[in-house]
């Protein structure tokens, strides 16, 4: 009885195993690293971040699209293309 659960616990952590080597293996297939996950974290926690002090600062409802592309180059210290 006490093989039948540690060989369930073993055919448990193996299974685990092999799909956390498969996924893996297919990030580090896309260019991945083993230590990217922060700094993709990070990243993304930034882009976030600026998108929502960005929404805060500047309210873009109600402006048309030439307004909102005006409003972002503003923003982001770049000329705006006018005619």
């Amino acid at each position: 009885m006490v093989c039948v659960f540690w060989g369930g616990v073993a055919v448990f952590l193996g299974g685990i195993g092999a799909l956390s080597w498969w996924f893996d293996h297919d990030a580090r297939s896309r260019g991945a690293t083993p230590l990217s996950g922060g700094a993709m974290q990070r990243a993304r926690w930034s882009r976030r971040f600026d998108a929502e002090q960005r929404m805060n600062a500047v309210v873009t409802k109600g402006m048309t699209p030439r307004a909102q592309d005006a409003a972002r180059d503003a923003w982001e210290g770049r000329q705006s293309g006018g005619r």
